[in-house]
């Protein structure tokens, strides 16, 4: 089972490149500490037999309208050897997802393809301007993929690309979700690597970042929809509630204080509950978060693949794009 690698995508093909070409040196290369950077990949039995775990199965890519319909010429970039600064000379100008991504990708993925005669590349409109949109699209491809088998898709998301709303989306749906199994970016170390379409120097140019976990368990968001519809409620209150009610679910909860320590102490911290003369309210934190979480919810319960989903909504698409 390969990786799936989730990311913006603007008018700059280096931020899908640039990152292909790092792993793709790192996989072929397989020393100790590449087998370390790629150690939480794979299958439990592709590591025990030692085979190379990080290949790249397929690209999910959140753009635009104006990018998808080829009216997005890229940016110029510098064609240089992996791990090197060139200076010249220039290319690009064409039409970014017709012309020089593709044409790049098929030079750069067989390197890191795991020996697929294809990859899939996945073009996901998003309206760049419009935040819950691109949200709601980006949790729905997340939940598609998280379904499929026992275990789900192994998936990296790049922030190196795209714009804010897109990069929000991805961050809030890794965060939400617990499905992500690695958050990262890269970054050139000077303005002359900013123009290179492959890495320029191993030291400093991937940076892991920590996936800062918001997921609820089901009791927690029990309590909070019961705050919600017939809070507020005493502590007494709300006990006798979750045992009468959801006797099923709170079978942990041996008393009051347990209640109160360890489950309504942690969610007042994160602003999820407030306190109102005693009694307990749901917290402007939770009346936030509760729309993206409903939403996560829904793209969940409708046990979409990602094939499918794409069969279903005009704004996916899928390519097989051949390589070598």
């Amino acid at each position: 089972m390969g990786v799936y690698h989730l990311m913006g995508l603007g008018r700059s093909p280096s931020t899908v490149v640039g990152p292909l070409s790092y792993l793709a040196h790192r996989y072929n290369r397989w020393n100790t500490e590449d087998q370390r950077f790629f150690a939480r990949s794979g299958e439990i039995r592709q590591r025990q037999e030692d085979q190379k775990v990080g290949d790249v199965q397929a690209l999910v890519l959140f753009t635009t309208q104006e990018v998808l319909c080829g009216d997005r010429r890229s940016y110029n970039y510098v064609d240089n050897a992996p791990g090197r600064i060139a200076m010249g000379p220039e290319k690009g100008g064409g039409p970014i997802k017709k012309e020089v991504l593709r044409d790049l990708l098929r030079r750069e993925w067989p390197a890191i393809s795991g020996g697929r005669a294809s990859g899939t590349i996945f073009w996901c409109e998003v309206d760049r301007r419009n935040h819950r949109t691109t949200y709601e699209r980006v949790i729905r491809v997340i939940a598609a993929l998280a379904g499929v088998g026992g275990q789900g898709k192994e998936m990296w998301v790049n922030l190196t690309g795209g714009n804010n709303v897109i990069n929000f989306a991805l961050e809030l749906v890794a965060s939400l979700s617990g499905d992500v199994a690695r958050l990262y970016y890269v970054q050139a170390e000077n303005e002359a690597a900013e123009n290179c379409i492959r890495f320029t120097a191993e030291d400093g140019y991937w940076v892991d970042l920590p996936v800062m976990p918001i997921a609820l368990g089901q009791l927690r968001r029990t309590i909070l929809e019961v705050l919600k519809d017939y809070g507020p409620l005493s502590l007494e209150d709300l006990f006798s509630f979750l045992q009468r009610e959801y006797w099923d679910l709170s079978r942990g909860l041996t008393s009051e204080e347990v209640l109160r320590t360890e489950y309504l102490a942690p969610l007042w911290k994160q602003g999820l509950i407030a306190e109102a003369n005693g009694d307990y309210v749901v917290g402007p934190q939770w009346e936030l978060i509760r729309p993206y979480q409903e939403l996560l919810q829904e793209a969940r319960a409708a046990s979409l693949t990602i094939e499918a989903l794409a069969q279903e909504e005009f704004w996916l698409k899928v390519e097989e794009l051949p390589l070598g």
